[in-house]
């Protein structure tokens, strides 16, 4: 009685006596759920533990897949060339992309130099694989904290093991390395400051979330919605709604335009032809004709498919919770564009919006309708085991040309750590190669070269060239355009007198005639 008294004259109501009493319904929980507490818990032992596990298991997977060849220059190869120039405090200039090509003009992520000192303890491409798995793995800690407020252990850690060792955050692992990966903590730290009520927390939140992606912009202004749905300093929450709304704005349409070197199609402009160009352009088309854009989110079946493959696995709890909107922008900005490649399950995608479903999966349990029915305090119990188990069965079910893409079956059946003839042609290919050389490389070739040499792929650059590194056997991998294959590549190397130095497999590897030895720079070829 004492308990419920409390809780009706809102007086405090201590973390022990709600974690660890006997549960009585799921009015403790709801407490927690809609107060939160203004100090989180330091993270205990066990924590800690997953954390180290989580960060190994995928730190350990990412590098048997650099040794393997299956990561490329698409998109490891891009950050090593970024975050090598803020680790030698230059602009992030990607020559795989361009000439002189500033990385910010792609997509705005100045937070992936929070990378550039691991190159200051090891000068490796490597090391963004490993700072990669740390940083996903550092989203156990919101992620628990949340989850120990409305069910205790043992379930939260279990629940926790669960969110990490997800689809989303495997495939996120499985290609490379990207910007999003920052996301996945901040956005679960976001969703904990809202239920904690740390209006502290969400403002610190939400000004790295604007350093992650420039589409974050309108995921900080979804959680000003949230934060201005609730009592007091509903102020805060308009401020986040108009900083979100117009980073995203100044972003897309000033600074990205300006960055971005002449000639290059911005990616909001690329993205979005059949809503309109430039952000204002996208969003008065989304207005003007609101079923082509309804259409747009379910057409093609994929998009569709994409959706029920992050909620089936926390059982559609997640549309429960007024949480689950932050996911609204980053879906939005995925299915109406007009590249495939977003649309589907299998990149990177997938792993912000995973934290948010999961966490506003175990908030619907504290909402109402939940409370109501039969059962529903063994709820979050249900879901930790249903998480736990879909993690763990998911790479041995289904069709093997997809579930063999997952860390955790090819850790597990030892296909990670095995040598390929592909791997060892080109191992014995780029050893011909020397460093501090201009080299026109294979897409899977190209993040072995990055760290010692200038590195482009075929088409993209005017400058000299000392060497072509192709593959005779590869298609364009996923994300370089298709003109940018292996036939223009031996096209434009014959063209220039280029002569056949080495052969091991279908890799060959081409040299300038012009070439007297390594050098500093590579000069352009003509103005």
């Amino acid at each position: 009685m004492r308990a419920r008294a409390a809780v009706g004259h809102d007086e405090p109501v201590s973390e022990s006596s709600v974690l660890h009493a006997p549960r009585r319904g799921l009015a403790r929980l709801v407490v927690l759920g809609r107060r939160g507490f203004g100090r989180p818990r330091r993270p205990g032992g066990v924590v800690w533990v997953l954390f180290a596990v989580v960060a190994a298991v995928y730190a350990v997977f990412a590098v048997t897949c650099y040794a393997q060849y299956r990561t490329a220059g698409y998109d490891l190869g891009i950050f090593d060339q970024a975050v090598r120039g803020y680790a030698h405090l230059r602009l992030p200039v990607a020559t795989l992309k361009g000439d002189g090509y500033d990385v910010l003009g792609d997509h705005f992520d100045p937070i992936v130099a929070l990378w550039a000192p691991l190159y200051w303890v090891w000068d490796d491409v490597r090391m963004l694989l490993v700072g990669q798995a740390v940083v996903v793995a550092a989203a156990v800690f919101p992620v628990h904290r949340l989850v120990a407020r409305r069910t205790g252990e043992p379930w939260s850690t279990l629940l926790t093991a669960g969110f990490a060792l997800g689809w989303p955050i495997q495939t996120l692992v499985n290609f490379d390395v990207h910007e999003v990966a920052f996301a996945v903590p901040l956005l679960a730290w976001a969703v904990d400051a809202l239920d904690r009520r740390s209006d502290r927390d969400l403002c610190v939140v939400a000004a790295l979330l604007l350093l992650v992606r420039e589409d974050m912009g309108l995921v900080v202004a979804v959680l000003g919605v949230i934060r201005l749905a609730r009592a007091g300093r509903r102020w805060l929450g308009a401020v986040l709604v108009v900083v979100g709304v117009t980073a995203f704005v100044v972003l897309t349409a000033v600074v990205m335009p300006h960055l971005a070197p002449a000639g290059s199609a911005v990616r909001l402009r690329q993205q979005y032809p059949q809503l309109g160009a430039g952000p204002g352009g996208v969003l008065l088309g989304a207005l003007r004709d609101p079923w082509h854009t309804l259409t747009l989110l379910v057409e093609p079946p994929v998009k569709v498919g994409t959706l029920l493959a992050l909620l089936v696995p926390v059982g559609f709890l997640a549309l429960g919770s007024p949480y689950a909107l932050l996911a609204v922008p980053m879906l939005a900005g995925r299915f109406l564009s007009d590249r495939p490649l977003t649309w589907q399950t299998g990149f990177h995608y997938d792993a912000p919006i995973w934290a948010v479903v999961v966490l506003a999966a175990v908030d619907a349990f504290g909402r109402r309708p939940l409370r109501r029915v039969p059962g529903a305090r063994h709820g979050p119990r249900a879901l930790a085991a249903l998480l736990v188990g879909v993690a763990l069965l998911g790479p041995w079910v289904g069709p093997p040309e997809v579930t063999r893409l997952f860390p955790l079956r090819r850790l597990l059946d030892g296909e990670a750590f095995a040598s390929t003839a592909k791997a060892r042609d080109l191992t014995a290919a780029l050893a011909v190669v020397p460093p501090d050389t201009c080299v026109v490389a294979d897409d899977y070739a190209a993040d072995h070269l990055t760290h010692t040499n200038r590195v482009t792929v075929a088409g993209v650059s005017r400058h000299r060239q000392d060497f072509f590194v192709l593959d005779l056997a590869q298609t364009p991998s996923v994300g370089t355009p298709s003109a940018r294959s292996t036939s223009s590549a031996l096209a434009e190397a014959a063209a220039q007198g280029f002569t056949e130095v080495a052969r091991s497999g279908s890799i060959v590897v081409l040299r300038s005639p012009h070439y007297a030895g390594p050098a500093s720079d590579c000069t352009p070829d003509s103005p």
